[in-house]
């Protein structure tokens, strides 16, 4: 399903699916993300509605724990913003291992949709 996404977004710069790590070679990849830059033509609001408007459930990456209300008093460390600029840049796409090639395409094209 990861690597279906990618292929499928690869032709759109603004596009990228979350890296998968050296040391992480054998991942299973058991959830899609995308991360969209933060200039880009769509956002990432506009492509969860598109899909939701296709009867099609896409979420936003979690929210940072330090984030949070229970954790805001609790010291962090920020390593730069990753956390939190994952968080306004992913989306977590349908990554259902029953999901046919043709529903893949279906969530695909969708989101392509926005870019044309």
């Amino acid at each position: 399903i990861y690597k279906y996404y990618s292929n499928a977004f690869s032709d759109i710069k603004d596009i990228t699916m979350m890296p998968l790590r050296d040391e992480c070679s054998n991942s299973n990849c058991w959830l899609s993300c995308m991360q969209i830059n933060e200039s880009a033509k769509a956002t990432l609001l506009d492509i969860q509605l598109a899909l939701e408007a296709e009867n099609i459930e896409a979420r936003p990456v979690w929210k940072p724990m330090h984030l949070q209300p229970v954790f805001e008093q609790y010291d962090y460390i920020d390593n730069g913003g990753i956390a939190e600029k994952l968080f306004r840049q992913g989306l977590c796409l349908p990554s259902d291992t029953k999901m046919t090639e043709d529903e893949l395409k279906r969530v695909a094209d969708i989101v392509k949709k926005l870019w044309a």
